[in-house]
């Protein structure tokens, strides 16, 4: 996880500033490269309303720059590298570093989901996507969400 970069705050948007902080393909090497039995995949509720479709995705603890979320043709990808910091000084003999947690989560959406243009929002550990519906089936390309 070394090679992971954040980036500064360099421009706002409204209804609220946002940074991408994490680097896709980084996270993907990442992901890859660990054991899979460290990767968590959250519980997702998808609902289906009359002109979108709710997606609700369980992920405690998680910070919103910590989330990566894009979507591929019909694919909905939601990944997190979640790092705890423990107080060092909880024993003077015991050396305590980082808790790394991985969130990877797939989710196959219906054909007439639009990904162009899903809203996304992070709140109390729950992420709340609304994806809109197409009068038709779409081609969807590769689109990166923007978590408020």
């Amino acid at each position: 996880m070394t090679n992971l970069k954040f980036r500064e705050p360099d421009s706002s948007i409204y209804p609220g500033e946002y940074v991408p902080f994490l680097n896709e393909t980084e996270v993907k090497q990442e992901i890859n490269q660990t054991d899979k039995k460290d990767i968590i995949h959250p519980a997702v509720n998808l609902i289906e309303q009359s002109d979108y479709y709710k997606i609700e995705v369980a992920i405690p603890g998680v910070k919103r720059e910590e989330l990566l979320i894009y979507a591929r043709e019909n694919i909905l990808s939601i990944c997190a590298v979640h790092t705890d910091k423990i107080n060092a000084s909880l024993r003077i003999n015991q050396l305590h570093e980082f808790n790394c947690k991985w969130f990877n989560r797939h989710v196959l959406l219906p054909l007439d989901a639009d990904t162009t243009f899903i809203s996304a929002e992070y709140k109390s550990g729950i992420l709340n996507l609304r994806v809109p519906k197409a009068k038709q089936p779409l081609i969807n390309m590769h689109s990166r969400i923007i978590v408020y």
